[in-house]
């Protein structure tokens, strides 16, 4: 994919509007056959010390494992995104276009069998009109294509207001029961 030709002008992404405060995500790691191994859940808090934007990250799968991270993060005025992290091996790099974020970076990642693998990302990340981010990312070892992570993000304090908008039961969690006037 080429960001120019995925990136659509609106709802234009704005990573650290995104991220400020809480959000929450879900998703799976897929084989290179397409096969589902793993599946997680995340819990994201963002802030801003000075000029970065801190992104703490917690990661929950599956088959046990917890992944925590802080990633510190630089976008410029022309949407080249900068971010470190202590899990990364070197910088993550990439652009930040319209909806669209493309970026690219080295990390270890923890398996359940107690091993940590160098992995390859190539992650793209999409603002959908709902205010929904989803996530698609291409994992390499070595070089060597070895599935696709697909997540999706949820603003947390946001929610609650949709849930109103929509109609939602806080106590329950279920859509309101709204009588016909007709």
């Amino acid at each position: 994919m080429k960001l120019e030709s995925v990136a659509q002008t609106t709802p234009v992404f704005d990573f650290c509007s995104y991220f400020l405060g809480r959000a929450s995500a879900s998703g799976w790691f897929a084989d290179r056959f397409g096969n589902v191994r793993r599946h997680f859940s995340g819990e994201f808090a963002g802030r801003f010390e000075g000029e970065d934007f801190i992104l703490d990250e917690v990661l929950v799968y599956t088959d046990g494992v917890t992944d925590k991270r802080t990633w510190r993060v630089n976008i410029n005025q022309q949407g080249e995104f900068h971010a470190t992290s202590d899990s990364l091996v070197g910088d993550a790099t990439g652009q930040l276009l319209g909806n669209a974020l493309n970026l690219n970076y080295s990390m270890y990642v923890d398996l359940a069998n107690g091993k940590r693998w160098l992995m390859s990302m190539n992650d793209w990340m999409f603002l959908q009109p709902d205010g929904s981010l989803h996530n698609y990312t291409r994992v390499s070892r070595w070089g060597i294509h070895v599935g696709t992570v697909s997540t999706q993000y949820i603003r947390l304090d946001q929610q609650s207001q949709a849930d109103n908008a929509i109609g939602m039961d806080q106590q329950n969690g279920r859509p309101k029961l709204v009588a016909n006037s007709d």
